[in-house]
C-alpha cells in the first residue's frame, strides 16, 4: 500500500485522478485527459498505465482508440472524491456558515450500481429566516457539478427526529464541514 500512497501523492497522478473523479463519463481518451490536465501525452500515458496496473482504472480499445474508465467502486477512489468535494466547497461554506448551524457533505451513490451521483449533496441545518440566503449562495457558487442541498430548519429537524430518526441519522452521517 505504501507504493500506492507514494504514487498518488505525485502531482500528475493527483491531477489525473482529480479529473476522472470530477468528470464521470463512460470513458475518456488519452488526448481528453492530457488536454484537461495540461499534461503531455507521455506523462498522462504513464499515469494511466500505472492506474491500470494498480486496478484504479480499466482500459479498453474502441475503433483503434484507447479509452480509460475510472473504477468508482473502489473505496479509496470514493474517499478521494469526497475529500476533493470538501476542499472545493470551502468557499461556499465560508459564505454561508454564519447563517447555518451545521453543514454536512453527504456520501451519495446511485442505488442501482454503487457509482457516485454526478451531483454533490449537502445537508444544511439553519434557522428559518436564512433559507433564501443559503439557496441564493448555493446557486451562485462556482462549482463544476450541481449542488443539491437538503436545507432544513431546526424546527423541521426536531420534527423529523420524532417522525423519521433514520433519515436524520443518514443526513448526519457525512463529512461535517461546519458545526456551530
Amino acid at each position: 500500500m505504501n507504493s500506492l500512497k507514494n504514487f498518488l501523492y505525485q502531482r500528475s497522478s493527483l491531477m489525473v485522478l482529480s479529473f476522472l473523479t470530477k468528470h464521470m463519463k463512460s470513458a475518456w481518451t488519452l488526448q481528453d485527459i492530457s488536454d484537461a490536465c495540461s499534461l503531455s501525452d507521455e506523462e498522462s500515458l504513464k499515469v494511466l498505465q500505472d492506474f491500470c496496473e494498480k486496478g484504479i482504472i480499466s482500459c479498453r480499445v474502441e475503433n483503434d482508440i484507447r479509452k480509460f474508465e475510472l473504477k468508482e467502486e473502489l473505496l479509496y477512489v470514493q474517499a478521494f472524491r469526497m475529500f476533493e468535494d470538501a476542499v472545493e466547497l470551502s468557499a461556499l461554506v465560508s459564505t454561508i456558515k454564519e447563517r447555518c448551524r451545521k453543514i454536512v457533505l453527504l456520501d451519495k451513490t446511485k442505488d442501482d450500481d454503487g457509482r457516485y451521483d454526478e451531483a454533490v449533496y449537502l445537508f444544511i441545518e439553519m434557522d428559518q429566516d436564512n433559507h433564501r440566503f443559503i439557496l441564493d449562495a448555493i446557486s451562485k457558487a462556482q462549482f463544476d457539478r450541481t449542488i443539491r442541498p437538503i436545507v432544513l430548519s431546526t424546527h423541521e429537524i426536531l420534527q423529523l427526529t420524532i417522525d423519521n430518526p433514520t433519515y436524520i441519522y443518514q443526513l448526519n452521517a457525512g463529512i461535517v464541514l461546519w458545526n456551530r
